[in-house]
């Protein structure tokens, strides 16, 4: 970096950390529901949450969440406990989380998608007491295999009407009961380092989802640190995502920024490139959050007179591919891009502020105060090469590593990991640098040029990420055991030109003396997998490549990805319902964008 540069770097560090300590003594005495209630003493009529639909000042939203509050304590549920909620994007979401914070209990966000083990899994992982799901998730309970009861002793509860229940299912009226209770102002418990605010449940690298909890520190810095470093949002403006409340997207980057501006915090109830600019419009949006997706898919949309004339001046997200990114801005009035990553359970943070094409940023601190390190990762073996100190070896410059994070004393050093300590500890690394020290492992590559700017290159492990979902591999192929006349299979995601991500793919090696069954494997992907974790390819194969511990050994299948070897290669058919041939016709389709995948 260039000394002028660098003093300036340290300068804004200074300035950052000076900004974010505000927001510590808040977590620790009101929390998150603590701002919630000082944005309704300052502002009582300015507008908080807002949908295409409806609007929420702040005072009514504080005045819903007492009610909720009253609600959930008269039910039994206190400091500590957990209520799950499975619902599509609503503003009743925002008030019970903030209803359960205000009595010290959190608030788990349920993936709308899961249903059957996953579902039961997500609950337990949890240790959910109640349940609220809307009528279009209601029929979900039904596939957890075990009255909800078992799953959530203090019941199912309907909410957001005018969906009913479908037939046969007995659910508690949430909205009579909230009519029924006193609105009378809640006193909001004290917080600590440790209180939940929510939990949002991620695949990590490896397995079924995990439980991370959001405490009310780490929702208040981020929107601190976003708002204060780069966002410089006004109370006039407003956030918008069409990402699901139960992403951290929507929670960790557009609510809380949001909120710590005293601004407005938009969504809609799902992404639609057909309706999001009328759905951004309708809200009065000037800020928009996006995952790479919604990019391409919003610039892949037919052209109309009034792409340039819309109103957002500021796209925040992760994911923007570079050769997407110009002509994003030339057709779109040239909004400022802020780029970043993150992820939702660890303390890895890089951000953009430049607007330089394809980087995801710089670390927010530099000098002492930058805890990133790049360090080689050997993929073929599964490791990381140490030096003859029995140390890391960090990368250098245009390198691809692996992005670790010290783990230390710093507010932005913080590691809280996941429920389950078992899966915490899997993503730490000791004795990196020096004896003792302990980094979090990200589990994704990156390289860094010689200007100190990062730029995303792969995810490694067991997930990958497809249509903005992280699909967990170890998942898919459980629940896909013995389908399609399979003996064997093991489930990896393979790049596809022109798509975001990678699709799914299952490497097949089928029982003796039995042909594959496409249908079958079809059937049974539709029945136990969320859209976007059910396999676009196929790939058969006379035998699987294992390791000595009899794992499957995924390599060379990832590296022939759907290309044209002497293995037959499918490709999911949902007119048909089955995998058909990945012949001439269908592969050329696939590369001129006419096949939908």
């Amino acid at each position: 970096m260039h000394p002028l540069r660098d003093l300036r770097q340290h300068l804004r560090s200074a300035r950052a950390l000076a900004g974010l300590t505000p927001s510590v003594p808040a977590a620790l005495v009101g929390g998150v529901d603590g701002l919630l209630r000082r944005r309704a003493r300052a502002t009582p009529d300015r507008p908080a949450v807002r949908t295409p639909e409806r609007t929420l000042t702040f005072a009514e939203l504080d005045r819903a969440a007492d009610r909720a509050a009253r609600l959930w304590r008269t039910q039994g549920i206190g400091r500590g406990e957990v209520v799950a909620i499975l619902m599509e994007n609503r503003p009743e979401t925002l008030v019970h989380q903030f209803g359960l914070a205000r009595i010290g209990a959190a608030a788990a966000l349920i993936n709308t998608h899961l249903q059957g083990a996953a579902l039961a899994h997500v609950l337990r992982a949890a240790r959910a007491r109640a349940i609220i799901v809307d009528g279009t998730h209601a029929a979900a309970l039904d596939t957890l295999g075990a009255p909800v009861e078992v799953f959530a002793p203090h019941g199912a509860w309907l909410a957001a009407e005018p969906e009913a229940a479908p037939p046969g299912h007995r659910l508690r009226d949430l909205q009579a009961a909230l009519a029924a209770t006193s609105g009378a102002r809640v006193r909001g418990t004290l917080k600590g380092t440790e209180a939940v605010f929510s939990y949002l449940f991620t695949s990590g690298t490896t397995g079924l989802p995990k439980a991370a909890p959001i405490r009310h520190h780490r929702h208040l810095v981020t929107g601190a640190g976003l708002q204060g470093l780069a966002l410089w949002l006004r109370p006039r403006d407003v956030v918008f995502t069409a990402m699901p409340l139960y992403h951290a997207s929507a929670q960790l980057v557009a609510m809380s920024t949001a909120l710590a501006a005293g601004a407005c915090f938009a969504f809609s109830r799902s992404f639609s490139a057909r309706r999001f600019w009328a759905e951004a419009a309708a809200v009065d949006a000037t800020v928009a959050i996006y995952v790479g997706e919604v990019c391409r898919y919003l610039l892949a949309a037919p052209p109309t007179p009034n792409d340039p004339r819309q109103s957002i001046h500021t796209f925040l997200g992760n994911g923007l591919r570079g050769d997407v990114w110009p002509a994003f801005q030339a057709r779109f009035g040239h909004p400022r891009v802020v780029e970043f990553y993150g992820a939702t359970e660890g303390n890895a943070f890089l951000i953009n502020r430049s607007g330089k094409v394809g980087s995801c940023g710089r670390p927010l601190f530099v000098g002492p105060f930058d805890g990133l390190a790049l360090v080689r990762y050997d993929v073929d073996a599964d490791r990381h090469p140490r030096d003859a100190r029995g140390h890391l070896i960090r990368c250098a410059d245009d390198e691809v590593g692996e992005l670790i994070c010290r783990i230390g004393l710093l507010p932005t050093e913080r590691f809280d990991g996941y429920l389950d300590a078992a899966e915490t500890d899997a993503k730490v690394l000791t004795n990196v640098f020096r004896t003792g020290d302990r980094y979090f492992r990200t589990g994704d590559l990156l390289r860094r040029d010689a200007e100190g700017d990062y730029f995303f290159v792969d995810r490694i492990g067991d997930t990958f990420r497809w249509k903005g979902e992280n699909v967990s591999t170890q998942e898919v192929a459980e629940a896909l055991v013995g389908a399609g006349g399979a003996e064997a299979l093991t489930v990896y995601g393979v790049l596809v030109p022109g798509r975001e991500g990678r699709a799914g793919m299952a490497a097949v090696s089928l029982r003796p003396g039995t042909p594959f069954d496409g249908a079958d494997l079809y059937q049974r992907a539709a029945d136990a997998l969320p859209a976007y974790a059910r396999p676009v390819f196929v790939r058969l194969c006379g035998a699987l490549d294992r390791t000595s511990t009899m794992k499957f050994q995924k390599n060379r299948v990832v590296r022939e990805g759907f290309g044209p070897e002497a293995e037959p290669v499918f490709v999911r058919d949902d007119a048909q319902g089955t995998y058909v041939p990945l012949d001439a016709t269908r592969r050329a389709a696939i590369g001129d964008g006419t096949l939908r995948l």
